[in-house]
């Protein structure tokens, strides 16, 4: 590792990463982080702490992640990270971190400590009721969920531009950008809350984001059927089509049959195979159901979309 005290940065060279790692102290009990990593080999690891040493800090996490998978997410701790996504951890959290070979990961990370929440967040008339409940709630020690707003990636091009194209940081601003940060976060906080409580148990939404994991891992099989994934994730066949449709918006079927069709619309692009070959290798009896499942996906036969 070596350090630029200047930008208040380390480098990294090893055989199992290469990248950057800023660092910015905004205030006594708050930090600001950005992560720039490639993962030269599969690497996880687990937090060990010492219990004669303090460990009272918060942190909440962008995380952004590129990677060779066929997949977006990947799933440990029978929880589903999202490749786009907000985690949140509380101090001394055992949670493993895993990290793929030929990724590349961008983490904006603010680490704040229990008398820094104690005083700024817990205190004050604009923080989200849900963020306070969460402070307290002893029994959640970790969240991730996705995001998709533009709200974040532009405060996440903020961040690089304060961070990368400056000599030194600039605290002022990153002081100001920490503070839409946590503004940010309480609201996305407050939707995927209400989401929550108002629609699926935090138990059923883990079950229904596993057969979703295990559809995307099977695009070139036959889809599986209800009674097979009821039976495999031990929920009633009713249950599963009702949570499945709230928490995706689309039944189940045809979810898995647009995401196999997006799939086939690659190959049938590629060109290098006949589409009696593309027909087969996605598990299609004939080429007539195949052509017929592509058309009603994309508004046209794959030959005529070759074509």
């Amino acid at each position: 590792m070596k350090r630029d005290r200047e930008k208040q940065m380390l480098h990294a060279d090893t055989p199992f990463v290469k990248g950057e790692f800023y660092y910015v102290e905004l205030e006594e009990g708050l930090w600001i982080f950005l992560s720039d990593m490639f993962y030269k080999n599969n690497v996880s690891y687990k937090p060990v702490y010492d219990a004669f040493l303090p460990a009272d800090y918060y942190f909440i996490s962008i995380n952004n992640i590129e990677n060779k998978l066929n997949d977006n997410t990947y799933e440990i701790n029978n929880f589903k990270i999202e490749n786009n996504s907000i985690s949140f951890s509380k101090p001394a959290s055992d949670f493993i971190n895993c990290h793929f070979k030929n990724s590349t990961e961008n983490m904006y990370i603010l680490y704040f400590s229990e008398d820094w929440a104690n005083k700024n967040i817990l205190k004050s008339s604009t923080t989200s009721t849900a963020f306070k409940n969460l402070l307290k709630d002893n029994k959640k020690q970790f969240l991730n969920y996705s995001y998709n707003s533009k709200d974040f990636k532009t405060l996440i091009s903020r961040l690089i531009s304060s961070f990368k194209d400056a000599g030194r940081p600039d605290i002022f601003e990153l002081k100001k950008l920490s503070y839409e940060y946590f503004s940010l976060f309480f609201h996305s906080l407050e939707k995927e809350e209400n989401y929550n409580s108002n629609e699926l148990t935090h138990k059923n939404r883990i079950i229904i984001q596993k057969i979703e994991h295990y559809l995307m891992n099977n695009l070139y099989a036959k889809f599986p059927g209800i009674d097979f994934l009821s039976k495999k994730y031990k929920i009633s066949p009713t249950r599963l089509k009702q949570n499945f449709k709230l928490l995706f918006g689309t039944p189940i079927f045809k979810y898995f049959q647009k995401h196999k069709m997006e799939l086939a619309l690659l190959y049938v692009k590629k060109g290098d195979l006949k589409i009696k070959d593309i027909s087969a290798k996605l598990g299609y009896e004939n080429v007539s159901k195949f052509s017929k499942a592509f058309e009603s996906c994309h508004n046209m036969l794959p030959s005529e979309f070759r074509k």
